[in-house]
């Protein structure tokens, strides 16, 4: 059941308009049995979605797709080149590494890593910021494993999106890295949202850059496989690092949420201007109170979104069903290879459709086809 909390009420009855609804759209979702409880500023379901870590998948029969020419093997299989820029991964190495090697180099000699949880503290910006870290049960340490960034929501914690997305699980079946940082005052500067982080112009690129830079001492990480993803002002995260990031993230995965990376009267993503065409993987629930999936005054919605990322990423055509799944629609063709796709979830609520879409194995599905050039 989402949040009828009366600060909904009380937002759309401020006087300050447009910002109101800023602060009020970025809430975090409400957790339920399996994690720990949700902020005020929920608006999303309330269920059972953390659960116990898996335990591992079994090696699968395909494998994922990898970089042309990104060098190495995976765990089933050498790397090929195919169509499109992108190369045929090996087979899925389950819980013991990574779907697709690519052979980024030796890991570090003096790797402290060792599989489970840790929170981590350190110096960006002139700032102490903390990150939840989780290594997947079967690392080792001596194959390059991905890493995924999961933003909360704001006024949420990285905890509380660690119980939320259910990306653990997968992380464990599938042997990459999970990172949950921490907003200062629990938000994230995404452009033209939300809270401290924005009014402050908190640097959370660097940020995030800093943290890859000390997951590269402390793991054995294929630094061209490492994703973003996250909800609602986590999302906006993940679309921002898109924009100014894409040197260091191969491709992103934002749930209820738009690219509002533009100044106040432009259009909403006017500035994203990444350093290369980037695969982003869009989760919408129609549903959404909060984040209209139509659009409204402050979003540009769902669908507008899409048109917006095809043109950035320089997609032909028009869109279609993904093979694998009905709810996805893409672009035939975008530049360098890489997808602009929107997957759509009737219904639902804000940030509570992580089980009911299966919306972590999906985005890792299609993140996972995709490395740095």
């Amino acid at each position: 059941m989402e949040s009828t909390h009366s600060w909904m009420a009380t937002a759309r009855r401020c006087a300050i308009g447009f910002m109101s609804v800023w602060i009020a759209a970025c809430g975090s979702s409400k957790v339920g049995n399996g994690g720990a409880g949700g902020s005020a500023l929920a608006g999303g379901a309330s269920g059972s979605l953390g659960g116990a870590p898996g335990t591992g998948g079994p090696p699968g029969d395909g494998g994922a797709m990898g970089a042309a020419g990104s060098g190495g093997s995976g765990s089933g299989g050498a790397v090929t080149t195919g169509s499109g820029g992108r190369g045929q991964g090996g087979a899925d190495a389950g819980a013991t590494g990574p779907d697709a090697a690519t052979g980024t180099g030796a890991c570090p000699a003096m790797a402290t890593a060792r599989p489970g949880d840790m929170t981590e503290t350190i110096t960006a910006g002139g700032m102490q910021r903390t990150f939840l870290r989780h290594i997947p049960n079967g690392y080792t340490g001596r194959t390059p494993a991905p890493v995924v960034f999961d933003f909360h929501g704001l006024s949420g914690t990285g905890m509380q999106q660690s119980n939320l997305s259910g990306f653990r699980n997968v992380a464990d079946q599938k042997g990459f890295i999970m990172v949950w940082p921490n907003g200062v005052d629990n938000s994230w500067n995404v452009g033209r949202c939300c809270g401290t982080a924005q009014s402050q112009n908190i640097d959370d690129v660097g940020f995030v850059r800093a943290i890859i830079a000390t997951l590269a001492q402390e793991a054995c990480i294929d630094t061209k496989r490492v994703y973003a993803t996250g909800c609602s002002n986590g999302g906006g995260m993940s679309y921002k690092l898109a924009c100014d990031a894409a040197d260091v993230i191969a491709a992103v995965a934002p749930v209820d949420f738009d690219c509002v990376t533009a100044t106040t009267g432009a259009a909403a993503c006017g500035n994203c201007r990444p350093a290369r065409p980037i695969t982003e993987i869009q989760f919408r629930a129609t549903g959404d109170q909060l984040v209209s999936y139509t659009g409204d005054n402050a979003f540009p919605g769902a669908q507008q979104n899409l048109t917006t990322w095809g043109q950035i990423n320089m997609c032909t055509g028009a869109t279609q069903a993904l093979p694998e799944n009905a709810g996805c629609q893409e672009f035939p063709m975008c530049g360098a290879g890489v997808e602009s796709v929107l997957c759509t979830i009737q219904g639902g609520s804000h940030c509570g459709n992580y089980r009911t879409f299966d919306i972590a194995n999906v985005a890792w599905t299609q993140l996972a086809k995709f490395a740095l050039p």
